[in-house]
């Protein structure tokens, strides 16, 4: 496997990733309802607002590895502060926060992706993300209940911290640093 395809695979464990937290905190609203005093509406937020800030992919950005990086940094951090959040409205910053990082590590990753594959690869390298994604998403409240159950709502963000470390790391190693020549494989 060239390192443009171990790219992909690093790139489709973070959208795992991402996807999983996303439906992972839907079972734990009522928990974190209670144990944050939230009120219904703060609730819906709280769920809503995470794929909302996914519209940031909208926002161009030159899809190099340091934005890539960077936002999947910002996730980490704000995954770690929702775990530690103190109260309903800093749980909420910090999910708008997770939302938006998100959407940075998805646009960049397809810059990236768009700079390193085309013709008959492009198709494969933009999906294989995609399809992973799916099991992850209905993984998610399936880990969502384990995690509820078994230790606290804040375990939920904060297994997200080492999780985003191995991701980091995939992403550095595995990222060729410049692209290949385009007229020669296109």
């Amino acid at each position: 496997m060239t390192g443009r395809w171990q790219m992909i695979v690093a790139l489709s464990l973070c959208v795992a990733l991402f996807a999983a937290n996303w439906t992972a905190l839907d079972v734990a609203q009522q928990e974190i309802s209670r144990d944050l005093d939230l009120t219904s509406a703060a609730g819906v937020w709280l769920i809503y607002l995470y794929p909302a800030a996914l519209l940031g992919v909208l926002i161009p950005v030159k899809g190099r590895l340091g934005v890539l990086l960077l936002g999947l940094g910002a996730f980490g951090l704000a995954s770690a502060a929702a775990a530690f959040a103190a109260n309903g409205a800093m749980l909420i910053g910090c999910r708008a926060g997770q939302g938006l990082a998100v959407a940075i590590v998805l646009r960049a990753g397809f810059e990236l992706t768009r700079e390193h594959f085309r013709g008959t690869e492009w198709w494969p390298a933009l999906v294989i993300p995609v399809v992973l994604a799916v099991p992850a998403l209905i993984a998610g409240p399936l880990i969502g209940v384990v995690i509820t159950n078994f230790l606290s709502f804040r375990w939920i963000f904060l297994i997200n911290v080492p999780l985003t470390v191995v991701a980091l790391v995939l992403v550095a190693l595995f990222t060729p640093r410049t692209a290949p020549n385009m007229q020669a494989r296109a």
